[in-house]
């Protein structure tokens, strides 16, 4: 039996993008995967696309007393955690000068403030199983740009708050992986690049077969964050 054969997983933002790449292709080893995402309807949809059954929790992240219930739900249900993936993020494009502080604030509190207190309420779940917690960074976090301010201090928080949880979870069979994706093709880009840039991002299905990967390696290796990119700049049109 692999390491992702009859794991339960709990994939947050498993409702689109990335977040559902990653449990279509952890379903596709074996894995029981637990859905999390404020839409009910975008979780079914996802759902209908797995190898195998899901569990759906339709949940605000960063509400109050929520992770703790989604803990217990998934604890209630299948009686442990293997594998939590953390992939729900949201993206405010603007200046530092020009930074809404409810948007600011809204970013960290999705990207940063949530993983945090989803980790801590699974904590001792994935101590039992000796699991592992797969943070999605983003290359702004070791290569911020201009106009993304809350998104990068959120990354690069996130990624900070990833080698705490690594040294702090090593000792306890945890093992933290955190991956710094550069552009995806998901849907965060309507409307905001042409088809020819996206089709030459990263596609969201290979991500997530990464992910399942990593995930299914042996479990003395430490896997520190990596970074990953399309082979060219999808911005850059090729040369003829």
């Amino acid at each position: 039996m692999t390491a992702t054969e009859s794991a339960v997983a709990v994939v947050t933002g498993g409702g689109s993008g990335i977040g559902s790449a990653c449990a279509a292709a952890l379903s596709a080893r074996g894995t029981r995967c637990v859905l999390v995402s404020r839409r009910r309807d975008r979780l079914e949809a996802a759902a209908s696309e797995l190898d195998g059954p899901a569990t759906l929790i339709a949940a605000d992240l960063t509400a109050p007393g929520e992770p703790e219930r989604i803990v217990a739900e998934v604890l209630a249900a299948h009686g442990r955690i293997d594998v939590m993936v953390h992939s729900a993020g949201v993206f405010e494009k603007a200046p530092a000068s020009e930074v809404i502080p409810d948007h600011w604030q809204r970013v960290l509190d999705v990207n940063l403030s949530a993983v945090m207190a989803l980790t801590r309420a699974g904590w001792e779940a994935l101590s039992e199983s000796q699991g592992q917690i797969v943070l999605i960074s983003s290359i702004a976090a070791v290569q911020p740009f201009e106009g993304n301010a809350a998104y990068a201090a959120s990354k690069g928080g996130l990624n900070a708050l990833g080698e705490v949880l690594r040294l702090e979870g090593r000792d306890r069979g945890i093992r933290v992986i955190t991956l710094c994706p550069a552009q995806i093709d998901t849907e965060l880009w309507d409307g905001k690049a042409p088809d020819a840039v996206r089709a030459r991002m990263m596609p969201a299905t290979g991500v997530g077969e990464l992910v399942a990967d990593l995930v299914g390696t042996d479990r003395r290796i430490d896997i520190g964050p990596i970074v990953i990119r399309p082979v060219h700049d999808p911005w850059i049109e090729p040369e003829p």
